[in-house]
């Protein structure tokens, strides 16, 4: 079939090829006459419409050639705002200093976990992996909100698609596309609740299976009769949202739960930067991030390859407490690539066209996510270990422990200080023998805490890769070298548009079909 598109002169009119191509190879457009909107402004201007569509249709242009014209000149116009960005020797430093600018007081990991939670949408995904789904968790008023807004005002606004508080089934129903995009819920209670809910599970399979596939029963209005209206949207798609306490088993464990900093001194500094901005008021937004980001965006997805996820993988099996470590591990990759992706400007690529991560990649990470993959490996985060040894410490001085008294102790609000208690006590490191609800706590010193252990150190990867590949190399009778060489890299030579200009990798729909045309449609 040989379809013809009249695009109309205006701004909807030349963003339809774009649209309809995606799903029309063969797509042919016509642009009108100068002064004619549509085919009716023709007929009253006297024109000869047969004539004249006859004539159009032989000077039609295929969409795929008007698509990568399109593209090319967005991508130009994307490099040259980015280019500070692009020259830049670290764009993640550039990021960081960006949210601090902002007025975002005390330090900045968690808005810079957040931004590159936010830029994993940007990646290809293989079966099994996923990307990094944030819950920004804390007691109301602490910031995670703040956090929020401040990352997303440094991202072009066709990287996410916000959710304002309403219907739980409003992702599922709304016409917006989700692919590498964020989706941006301001409160967890908008999500779908309920382990056996149907809108709950049609989310969760769009965060690991990266696609949304949603049945309903609907009433015919005409016949009267009840049909099946499939909802299908693809992925991948990242969700973000922020709650005071944690979601419910299935969505929590695949979700990253980054809790905001609510203690005296994080308050202390916020209120700092919230003067600072008072007295002279807030950077705005960096244009040329804003532009990094959409060119990055215009050129999703980007395929990443971590060389030592070999060495990695049982680094961390060694120091894991449980399964749920597995969809740590792939969030833990997404991350690094996601750096990768921020560096690609320095980044080779291998024979397979991939971006290559380093080692430096992954000491961003490490040193941001840390703490956090403490407590998924060992189930014991940094702040529960505080809390369990403070009320240790004052069992043995036999002081009193209320929320207020622990709440004191570590210096944080006193809902936090609770919920740490009752996260202690699910875990067996502390023991309520208070059994009446209500009632104040009778709390003893339980279960050992397990041994400390978080992700390995860089030093440590790197050495490991190093050693593997050395006797990788030994069996097959090769010499030795100073570091191991597990893919192939492509030359400066053979590499070609690492910055973007692949419009055919970009949209490798529009290659065009020689197949015979049966008829053709105009419309």
């Amino acid at each position: 079939m040989k379809v013809f598109l009249w695009a109309e002169p205006d701004e909807a009119g030349q963003a339809l090829p774009a649209k309809i191509g995606k799903d029309l190879a063969d797509l042919m457009v016509i642009q009108p006459p100068d002064g004619i909107k549509d085919l009716s402004e023709a007929h009253l201007a006297g024109m000869d419409i047969p004539a004249l569509v006859e004539r159009l249709k032989a000077q039609a242009i295929p969409a795929a050639s008007l698509i990568k014209a399109q593209t090319d000149k967005r991508l130009a116009e994307l490099r040259e705002k980015a280019q500070p960005i692009l020259e830049a020797h670290d764009p993640l430093a550039l990021v960081r200093q960006a949210i601090v600018n902002q007025g975002y007081g005390g330090d900045p990991a968690p808005a810079l976990i957040c931004f590159l939670a936010i830029t994993s949408r940007l990646l290809a995904m293989r079966p099994g992996a996923m990307p990094v789904h944030l819950l920004l968790l804390s007691q109301a008023s602490a910031g995670k909100s703040y956090t929020l807004m401040v990352v997303l005002r440094l991202l072009p606004s066709e990287a996410y698609h916000p959710i304002p508080a309403g219907s739980p089934r409003v992702l599922i129903y709304d016409d917006a596309e989700l692919q590498h995009r964020a989706v941006i819920f301001g409160e967890a209670d908008s999500l779908p609740a309920g382990e056996d809910n149907p809108a709950a599970s049609a989310i969760r399979n769009l965060l690991q299976d990266h696609h949304l596939h949603y049945d309903v029963t609907v009433k015919d209005p005409n016949t009267g009769n009840f049909t099946v209206k499939k909802v299908r949207k693809e992925g991948p798609t990242v969700l973000v949202t922020t709650s005071t306490r944690r979601l419910g088993h299935q969505l929590d464990t695949r979700v990253f739960s980054l809790e905001v900093d609510d203690s005296r001194e994080k308050i202390a500094a916020a209120l700092e930067a919230q003067a600072e901005v008072e007295l002279n008021g807030a950077a705005p937004p960096d244009e040329a991030l804003i532009a990094f980001q959409g060119f990055l965006q215009a050129q999703a997805p980007w395929d990443v390859v971590i060389p030592f996820v070999k060495t990695l993988a049982p680094l961390i099996a060694q120091r894991a407490a449980g399964p749920r470590i597995m969809r740590d591990f792939a969030r833990l990759l997404s991350l690094v690539k996601s750096v990768t992706v921020l560096r690609q400007a320095h980044r080779q690529r291998d024979t397979k066209g991939r971006l290559v991560a380093t080692i430096e990649d992954y000491v961003a990470i490490f040193n941001l996510v840390g703490p956090m993959y403490e407590a998924t490996l060992t189930g014991a985060s940094k702040e529960l270990r505080e809390t369990v040894k403070t009320i240790g410490e004052m069992l043995d001085k036999g002081e009193l422990i209320t929320a207020t008294t622990l709440a004191a102790r570590l210096n944080i609000d006193r809902s936090t200080a609770s919920r740490r208690v009752n996260a202690a006590i699910k875990r067996g490191w502390v023991v309520n023998k208070e059994t009446k609800r209500g009632h104040p706590w009778d709390l003893h010193t339980g279960e050992p805490l397990p041994d400390q252990g978080g992700l390995p150190a860089p030093d440590e990867v790197q050495k490991t890769w190093e050693r593997l590949g050395s006797v990788a190399r030994k069996n097959k009778g090769e010499t030795e070298s100073a570091t191991p060489e597990p893919i192939d890299i492509l030359t400066e030579k053979e590499l070609c548009c690492t910055d973007g200009g692949d419009t055919e990798r970009v949209f490798p729909h529009i290659q065009k079909d020689d197949q015979e045309l049966l008829r053709e449609v105009i419309i």
